[in-house]
This record gives structure tokens, C-alpha cells and sequence, in this order.
């Protein structure tokens, strides 16, 4: 299922949709650090490329789809580049990107601590 390109970022798929009947088009792919994961949920891309265009650091691009009535897909390329801005998630319209970044996670629960 995972193209040459993903193939390389070591993807895989979660469970995190077993409910929904979608799991295997969530795809979970990690940096080699393995303190960034991108979670693209397919089932709800439309293709729209707002995701690739926010993204400052080339982490997203489109690709052909054939088994979706969009005709494209988002896929990520190069997850070592990601820095976890979450612009490509918040800027999302279908809730298909989800960012999980361990240093931003642990900074946002000491900053709740605290106030």
C-alpha cells in the first residue's frame, strides 16, 4: 500500500480507526528519532493540496491516486524535514493531518502546569 517513497520513512499503518472500519487507510509514518509522527487518515484527503502549499519545509506532496474520485492523495516525503509547525494540520479542512511531536507535547503540559 505505502509508495517507494514512504517505503523509506519506515510507514505504518495504526489501529487507530478499527472502530470506524478505516484502518488501513491510516497511515503513521516517524522520523528516525521517532519524537515526530505524521498521521495522514486517507479516508478523509480530498486532495485539496492546501496541506503541500502551508507546508514550509516540503515535508507533504500530491500524488495520483487511482482508487480515489479525487484522483490524488496527500503522501508524506520527507519526514526528517518536518518541524512540527503544524500548519499542514490546523490549515487541513478535513481533519486528514495529524502532528505528534514529543518536545512541543511535553512544552504545552508544563506551560498548563504552570498556569
Amino acid at each position: 500500500m505505502a509508495s517507494e517513497d514512504l517505503q523509506n520513512n519506515t510507514p505504518s499503518l495504526t489501529g487507530h480507526e478499527e472502530s470506524a472500519g478505516h484502518e488501513e487507510d491510516v497511515l503513521t509514518v516517524s522520523n528516525s528519532k521517532g519524537d515526530t509522527n505524521i498521521v495522514i487518515y486517507r479516508h478523509f484527503c480530498k486532495g485539496c493540496e492546501i496541506c503541500v502549499e502551508v507546508c514550509p519545509k516540503g515535508v507533504l506532496k500530491m500524488v495520483v491516486a487511482t482508487d480515489r474520485w479525487e484522483g490524488a492523495m496527500v503522501e508524506v516525503v520527507d519526514v526528517e524535514a518536518c518541524n512540527a509547525c503544524m500548519l499542514c494540520e490546523h490549515q487541513c479542512p478535513d481533519f486528514a493531518i495529524e502532528i505528534y511531536n514529543e518536545k512541543k507535547e511535553k512544552k504545552a503540559k508544563e506551560k498548563k502546569a504552570v498556569a
